[in-house]
């Protein structure tokens, strides 16, 4: 049996529907995976992001943490800085003052006489030599020149037990013409072995040694 021209019409008319409705949903379904795909991507992309300002802001604050401990650092060195600076200039004015009563260890010719003395038979018995040329501090030649057969003899007298007769018989101690600094208050400077060895003996040298060797003592008792 035939179709007529109306039913040809409406089954063209329901194919036609039903490829519409096909492609309707097609592209409904295309549209939501891409809309799926493009919320994902967007969310790893926005993910990705954070994850970058967290490193950055990380970076930083370590940054920041390097810095804060590099100054605390620095700040510590400088305190100690100051610290050792103030005690040093304690310590140096500490020796300053001991310095400036070393004038007051002359007063009385009997007691200097005997001290300038001193210092020389003590530096002759260091330098142990037989020909030896004393040089005096600027000031003090007369003194030093008539404590010199004094301290002469006596350097003998030691020589003579600990060396022998013959040994300080050649001994000869002479004074130099030249002198040296005021700066070192009293006392002597000898040269000997053929002028290769000088041995300092003032009251300068003496105080200089003395504050060396006593320096541990000397801080404990300010410091500590």
């Amino acid at each position: 049996m035939a179709l007529s021209e109306d039913q040809v019409n409406s089954q063209i008319n329901q194919m036609v529907q039903f490829i519409h409705q096909e492609a309707r949903e097609k592209a409904s379904e295309i549209k939501l995976k891409a809309d799926e795909e493009f919320n994902i991507e967007k969310l790893r992309m926005v993910e990705a992001e954070k994850q970058k300002i967290r490193q950055e802001y990380e970076r930083k604050e370590k940054q920041v943490e390097v810095q804060k401990r590099i100054q605390q650092s620095n700040d510590v060195r400088a305190s100690r800085l100051r610290t050792l600076k103030a005690r040093d200039d304690a310590m140096q004015d500490l020796l300053k003052q001991a310095a400036d009563k070393l004038p007051g260890l002359k007063s009385g010719a009997a007691g200097y006489a005997k001290l300038l003395e001193s210092l020389i038979v003590e530096a002759l018995k260091q330098l142990c030599d037989q020909k030896v040329v004393v040089k005096p501090v600027a000031g003090e030649e007369k003194a030093t020149k008539d404590a010199l057969p004094k301290a002469e003899a006596a350097f003998k007298k030691w020589a003579t037990d600990e060396m022998g007769a013959e040994w300080a018989a050649g001994i000869s101690v002479t004074m130099s013409s030249e002198v040296l600094s005021k700066g070192e208050h009293a006392g002597v400077q000898l040269i000997g072995m053929g002028g290769k060895i000088t041995l300092t003996n003032t009251l300068k040298s003496r105080l200089v040694l003395a504050y060396e060797c006593f320096l541990p003592q000397l801080r404990a008792a300010l410091f500590d």
